[in-house]
């Protein structure tokens, strides 16, 4: 017995897809499921045999993967970089102190136009200028430049 693949049982199959796909990592499912529709809507539209319907369901599958998989990875992921330093934006840049630093004493400094509560080891003055080493929630350590 051969079950006739109408649009609705395509439209069906894709939607099935597409939820395995959001029950599964891997991100392949989704590609399944969009040649499925895809198909749905071709057989819908245009009185495709069986045969050619299933043909045209394995190259959809194929291209998505090819064409797409890449593109939506990125999406679904983020892009990813890694650094080896922590606090790119802030290690190893200078800064002013404003208010004066003493070791177990914060103070302020002055770094890109705003003001941060800084701790350091060794007293630091006013107007000195200092070495960002790294940042902590609110807090940055620094250092004599």
């Amino acid at each position: 017995m051969q079950i006739a693949m109408t649009p609705l049982c395509w439209l069906v199959l894709g939607i099935g897809l597409l939820i395995l796909e959001v029950m599964t990592p891997g991100l392949i499912s989704l590609f399944f499921g969009m040649a499925a529709l895809t198909v749905a809507l071709l057989v819908w539209l245009l009185p495709i045999p069986q045969p050619l319907a299933w043909l045209f369901f394995s190259i959809l599958s194929v291209a998505y993967i090819l064409l797409l998989r890449k593109t939506l990875k990125k999406v679904f992921n983020g892009d990813k970089e890694v650094s080896n330093r922590l606090n790119d934006e802030f290690t190893g840049r200078l800064a002013v102190v404003t208010d004066p630093i003493a070791p177990n004493k914060p103070g302020r400094v002055e770094f890109n136009g705003c003001t941060w509560t800084a701790e350091a080891s060794a007293e630091l003055q006013k107007g000195q200028s200092v070495r960002i080493c790294s940042k902590e929630n609110l807090t940055l350590k620094v250092e004599s430049a």
